[in-house]
Order: C-alpha cells, then structure tokens, then sequence
C-alpha cells in the first residue's frame, strides 16, 4: 500500500506557506520533500502543485492534516479576525482532487499525532537520526509533521 502524507499549509497572501509530504509504501518510509508558496506566483498554481503531487504519486491512500479554529485558545479565534483562511480552501480542493482521482482520503489533526510521535519517538525508531535528518537529508517541521501522519495511518487507518 502506497500512503501520501501531507502537513497542509495553503498560505499564500497570507504569509508564504510551505507544505510537507511523506511517502509510505508497504510500511516503510520511502521519501520527503516540501511544497513552498514563495517559489510560486499565485496562490492557485501554489495549490495546483499539491494536486499534481496527488496525481503524480498516485497513493492508495491520501492522509493529511486538517484545520480547526480551536475556541479554547483565548486569542487564537480573533486572531483569525479577516482572514481568508487560505488553508481550508487548499484542503477543500484536496478534497475534490483525492474524490476526482478515486483516492481514499483520511484527515487527521495535529492533536491525534503530535505526542504520539514526537520528535524523540521518531528518532528511537530510527526514523530519524539525533539532527532529525531522514536517510540523512535535513528536515523541518512541516516534513516531520507528514511523516507523523504517514505513520500513524499506517498503523492505525482512519483511527
């Protein structure tokens, strides 16, 4: 089974957003790589990128993070005052892309992977090494954070 991962960030006007991706086959971490708004000219071909990736991989399975306007964080709803929300218009059109390819798709939110995990718990399993490089290229947040998708619908499916 071929999983592709994906820590969505759909910024564009809205400060240049970068988007991680992992790709799992049969259980085993193949590859990363990232997806940044600044190396594209206009939010739509920036999102156009990550259709293509979709359509590119062609995974059995699509798995990628959501977004939640969270009430509970205090300033974190009125921080969001006027924005147009760039990411939830991204994730709208994976959405419609994984339905048009015929690719199953799971959304998972950061709360579901971030302790289970974390950091340390990738390099103990030699996901990582000790300067969270991966088969020893650099990674960065967004990169760790796709993997962490990609491995816990490995293990776990829609759970």
């Amino acid at each position: 089974m071929k999983i592709l991962a994906m820590d969505v960030s759909g910024n564009f006007k809205e400060g240049m957003g970068t988007t991680g991706y992992a790709v799992m086959e049969n259980g085993e971490l193949d590859h990363v790589g990232q997806i940044s708004a600044n190396g594209f000219d206009s939010a739509e071909s920036y999102w156009q990128e990550h259709v293509w990736l979709l359509s590119f991989e062609k995974p059995d399975h699509f798995v990628f993070e959501g977004y939640r306007l969270y009430n509970h964080r205090g300033q974190a709803a009125s921080s969001q005052a006027n924005s147009i929300l760039e990411t939830p218009q991204l994730i709208g059109a994976l959405r419609l892309a994984s339905y048009g390819l015929k690719i199953p798709f799971t959304i998972q939110y950061a709360s579901q992977v971030k302790t289970r995990w974390s950091d340390s718990v990738l390099q103990h399993l030699g996901v990582l090494d000790t300067s969270n490089r991966f088969k020893g290229y650099a990674t960065n947040t967004h990169k760790r954070d796709a993997i962490r998708h990609a491995l816990h619908y490995n293990k776990y499916g829609g759970k």
